[in-house]
């Protein structure tokens, strides 16, 4: 522990010491003679106790006038840590042809125990740093899912500006299955980290499912790819059969001859779906003998099947390049049948006539700069009543063309509102807030990262102020000249079963033609499309309690989120009700409580459940009103990622030791446990000195000790009849 010294104290003063030292002495001789003769007379002690009372008390009201300061010189030593950082995940309970490493692993801290210059801390991590070990190396579990190695060193490198740590000591396996290269972290420490390397550094006899490729979107009665990597080491000769499957009905199957090494073998799997929803499929490979592990040998992944073409009618107020764009973007897919309808002055339209069956056919309604001036009062009517009453999903693109006065006929069903118009245009940008990053509508279904809208080309966009409505979701704000405004140039609205996806831009079609050299930047715009109309065309159950996971799948050692919304019988958001969802699992049952958030929407999650297929089942109620119940599945698995690779990678760790100063061994060949495993010259305390002032004058207490002297004094007085 942290040892504290007072070093110095000192008092300064705001004016003349000398000064404050005499009116001091003029207080005391001044209370002193008021009480050297009392009506009626009282004894000696009793005077000269209301005397001191005095006196101390004007001594004090002297220091709000000559403004003391108490300054305070602090020493802390604090003794020098050696961090143990130990690796706490699934692949340490692998039993290779070095051995068991979990026991080699609490062999190797239990061995030689502390030395004399400097403490022993051990600090598990995975995903991340974990609480320091009481009971090293007892308490260890090995079930971390993900090996984390630079943000454990990163972690770490904050505790050094809290804690006197003088050299690390690593014991890990080398292989990190999340975060980046740890060689940065580990330099950036600027401390000797000497590396023990857990496993062997061969390859293991052992077959696994690498990687599975699939659509996280599909489209029944349509034939779906699954392409699977399989991955044998020590094998040769042998036939494995690799079989897909939903549940227990086998989809699809291949058999795959290995050979002799390590050999990767891509298989090409795939399945027919016909039933709407998310469904579970899982890839697997048979087992061998002798094969270090089971646990890798299979792979789940889910898919959300939605119906087989959506229909969509495209409404543009004039013939623009963002018409050409959009229209193209969406050609060229091939769930889409587009309807293109656009607007002539003459209140007609190019690509046939409208008619009211159009827009009751259609999944989705796509407005490009419509309604324009010419737009014609009946086709308005119908797009309307659409949204309205068919709770038809609007898909928003803003335009030149617009008309302001007749855009408030669908400003119900929009995202956003305005005030005043404007013609007058400006450049401007995307700009992704932090929280909204991992938005399905943000990352497009996971296929591109959120800052990809940062990248894009400049649009155009009115300068009418755009305001978001409380109702809806903000996906991008507006940038202009790198500020980033309030206003929304991306927004979604779902409420009542009505959902709408609103760009208030133009000139989207930069986002096409202007990115043509970069070939992710370039599938940007068909992709915003096509999954804004897959999210706007997903239809939820009409329910008035809906309740989702927010992942179907999970792992065991993250929270289970959910999200939900209750609306009244007319619809409208209910704030104040009690929504609880129980998870069952074989007859178990958890009760999670969600917490109302506004609008409607609850949150909650709950921790702790382990691997398994669960139903949930959601009910709402407030006071004696039942508001209804919802119900669904998710699941939780563990991730195999800590078993795809099975050798110690060696060369990391030799690499992190010797660019930091630190040592390599072997598990098997270090001796004298973490003690004899730091690097570095002789261990020293650190002293860490501290300065504070206290403003005497300015002191809390101060006027109340003042009140209260005066306050026994006169007490005193009038027990002693003076008052």
């Amino acid at each position: 522990m942290p040892l504290m010294i007072l070093g110095a104290l000192s008092i300064s003063f705001g004016g003349n010491i000398f000064l404050f030292f005499l009116c001091a002495a003029v207080a005391l001789a001044a209370a002193f003679f008021f009480y050297r003769y009392t009506l009626p007379p009282l004894p000696q002690r009793t005077r000269l106790t209301l005397s001191g009372l005095r006196g101390l008390s004007l001594a004090l009201l002297l220091l709000l006038l000559f403004e003391p300061v108490a300054r305070f010189t602090t020493t802390t030593r604090q003794d020098p840590v050696i961090a143990v950082l130990v690796d706490n995940t699934q692949s340490m309970t692998i039993r290779d042809a070095a051995g068991d490493r979990a026991a080699a692993v609490r062999s190797f801290l239990a061995g030689a125990g502390a030395r004399s210059d400097a403490a022993i801390r051990y600090i598990p991590f995975a995903g991340r740093l974990q609480s320091t070990l009481q009971s090293a190396p007892d308490s260890l579990t090995f079930n971390g899912e993900t090996t984390n190695l630079s943000a454990a060193l990163a972690a770490l490198k904050e505790q050094t500006a809290r804690e006197n740590i003088q050299a690390v000591v690593l014991v890990t396996d080398g292989n990190y299955t999340e975060g980046k290269n740890p060689l940065y972290d580990a330099e950036a420490l600027h401390l000797p980290v000497s590396t023990v390397g857990v496993g062997d550094t061969a390859e293991q006899k052992d077959l696994l499912v690498e990687r599975v490729v699939t659509n996280t979107l599909a489209y029944a009665e349509t034939r779906v790819p699954v392409d699977a990597t399989i991955k044998s080491s020590g094998y040769g000769g042998e036939n494995v059969e690799v079989r897909l499957l939903e549940g227990s009905t086998v989809l699809d199957r291949k058999v795959v001859a290995l050979k002799n090494g390590t050999v990767e073998y891509p298989v090409a799997l795939a399945f027919e779906a016909h039933e709407e929803g998310v469904r579970k499929y899982t890839v697997t490979v048979s087992g061998l003998q002798q094969e270090l592990t089971a646990k890798n040998n299979s792979r789940s992944f889910f898919v959300k099947v939605l119906r087989s073409k959506l229909r969509v009618l495209l409404l543009a107020g004039a013939p623009s390049p963002d018409v050409a764009a959009v229209r193209q973007a969406l050609a060229e897919d091939p769930q889409l049948g587009v309807t293109a309808l656009v607007q002539k002055r003459s209140g007609e339209f190019y690509g046939g006539a409208f008619s009211r069956s159009l827009v009751d056919s259609a999944d989705c309604i796509v407005l490009i700069g419509y309604p324009s001036a010419a737009a014609g009062s009946d086709v308005l009517e119908a797009v309307r009543k659409a949204a309205a009453e068919s709770k038809k999903p609007l898909l928003y693109i803003h335009g030149s063309s617009v008309d302001g006065g007749k855009l408030q006929t669908l400003e119900p069903f929009l995202p956003f509102a305005w005030s005043t118009a404007s013609n007058v245009e400006t450049m401007v940008s995307a700009s992704v807030a932090e929280r909204q990053k991992n938005h399905q509508l943000v990352r497009l279904g996971g296929t591109m990262p959120a800052e990809a809208w940062q990248q894009l080309p400049p649009v155009f966009k009115p300068q009418t102020p755009f305001h978001l409505k409380a109702e809806a979701e903000l996906l991008a704000s507006v940038k202009i000249q790198n500020i980033v405004t309030n206003e929304p140039l991306a927004s979604v609205r779902n409420v009542g079963r009505q959902k709408s996806f609103a760009l208030t831009c133009y000139g989207v079609w930069r986002w096409r033609l202007l990115t043509q050299g970069d070939l992710d930047a370039g599938r940007f715009l068909p992709l915003l499309l096509t999954n804004a109309i897959r999210w706007l065309t997903t239809k939820e159950e009409s329910k008035n309690v809906r309740v989702t996971p927010v992942k179907e799948a999970s792992t065991t050692a993250e929270p289970v989120e959910f999200t939900g919304q209750v609306y009244d019988e007319q619809l409208r958001p209910v704030d104040d009700a009690e929504l609880i969802v129980d998870v069952n699992r074989e007859g178990q049952v958890a009760r999670v409580p969600l917490t109302p958030i506004g609008n409607g929407r609850y949150e909650g999650s709950v921790t702790g459940l382990a691997e398994g297929d669960y139903t949930f089942a959601a009910k709402a109620a407030g006071g004696a009103k039942e508001y209804g119940t919802d119900a669904g599945k998710f699941s939780v698995g563990q991730m195999n990622v800590e078993f795809l690779e099975t050798k110690m990678n060696k060369d990391l760790l030799e690499q992190i030791a010797y660019r930091t100063g630190g040592t390599f061994a072997s598990i098997a060949s270090a001796r004298g446990g973490p003690a004899a495993a730091a690097a570095g010259p002789a261990f020293t305390a650190k002293e860490i000195v501290k300065a504070s002032e206290l403003e005497l004058w300015n002191w809390q207490y101060l006027a109340g000790a003042i009140v209260l002297l005066f306050a026994i004094e006169w007490f005193l007085r009038k027990k002693s009849g003076m008052v």
